[in-house]
């Protein structure tokens, strides 16, 4: 698995809160080392596990209790600090949606491969969940839906009710715990994982906000992402198309399938940070038309092809379109100012 799939020492640590909150007659130690999880990786939350180690963790409990609702029960148990800074700011804006629409922009610093839709309806909000770059695990579906609902509740000091959840794997032989903590309205077999708010329910003041402490947290889960993440999306999905060019006319679904990411996400991502996929990739493609041209001797139809184009008629409009002049009229220029 690719080491950059991980989760937060935050929540690895919360699991084991909880598992002891739930008095479940584990020994921490021992499952951490079946699980092959540095127990001193812990001591710090903004640290990093293996999503495999997580996993494999959360496989143990599973397999001691016999349970097959213990991620719900592990999730009513998860504090707001198993979920690092994006808990602490989601816990300090005026409403549950403002708390919600935190999660698909700083999910990472939890779960490097979740992804969280929020899509909003005239009466409704439907937060889709999902895990990407083809990984799954059905325990997290229910361990991160119990989270979100009990702690909306937390926030908001009272039930929260008018919710619907849906499930992708299928209904446990008994439903007690599932419907404790989502109430009636509970579908399995679904094709998409998801929590349904209604528009009332998500309007729900936080009874503690504070705004200055939704700034600072807010602040910090941006320096935390960009820590964990690295590069900024865009340069890494321009490192990309400069590498795949020679090759031929990049393909969108390629590079999300590399960003471990689905392709609505990636253009989500795109969009809030005020870009495209066509606009990066024309600019990467004139950033390197234009060095060719200047610096080297190549045939324009070479320079055409390493830039992923199959016809030359289609680079020679491409670069008018960008620089007012044909390539041959660039190169012409860039040789008289030699």
């Amino acid at each position: 698995m690719n080491s950059d799939n991980n989760v937060a020492a935050s929540l690895v640590t919360g699991v084991l809160a909880a598992v002891e909150s739930l008095g479940l007659d584990l020994d921490a130690a021992a499952c951490l080392n079946a699980a092959a999880i540095d127990e001193n990786a812990l001591h710090n939350p903004t640290s990093r596990v293996g999503f495999a180690c997580f996993t494999n963790l959360l496989l143990l409990i599973q397999a001691h209790t016999g349970d097959d609702g213990i991620g719900l029960r592990i999730g009513r148990e998860l504090a707001l600090s198993s979920y690092n800074a994006l808990g602490y700011a989601a816990a300090n804006g005026e409403t549950l949606f403002d708390a919600l629409r935190l999660l698909p922009e700083y999910e990472s610093l939890v779960v490097s491969l979740a992804n969280t839709e929020v899509v909003e309806h005239d009466s409704s909000v439907e937060v889709l969940w999902s895990m990407t770059g083809g990984q799954y695990f059905a325990m997290l579906e229910g361990l991160f839906f119990a989270s979100w609902v009990t702690l909306g509740e937390l926030l908001a000091n009272q039930s929260l009710s008018n919710i619907a959840v849906h499930f992708t794997h299928e209904a446990p032989e008994t439903l007690g715990i599932w419907h404790d903590t989502f109430g009636s309205n509970i579908q399995f077999d679904q094709p998409v994982a998801k929590v349904v708010y209604s528009r009332s329910t998500l309007a729900l003041p936080i009874s503690r906000s504070d705004p200055f402490l939704y700034q600072v947290m807010t602040k910090e889960a941006e320096c935390l992402k960009a820590a964990i993440n690295g590069p900024s999306l865009i340069t890494r999905v321009a490192t990309w198309l400069t590498e795949q060019l020679p090759q031929g006319e990049p393909d969108q679904k390629r590079l999300a399938c590399h960003l471990n990411m689905s392709e609505r996400t990636l253009r989500r991502r795109l969009q809030q940070e005020n870009v495209s996929y066509q606009l990066i990739l024309d600019r990467v493609r004139q950033q390197r038309a234009t060095y060719y041209l200047a610096q080297t001797s190549l045939p324009i139809q070479e320079i055409a092809t390493l830039l992923g184009y199959q016809h030359l008629t289609a680079f020679n409009a491409a670069y008018k379109r960008w620089m007012g002049m044909t390539p041959g009229q660039a190169r012409s220029e860039a040789a008289t100012s030699r």
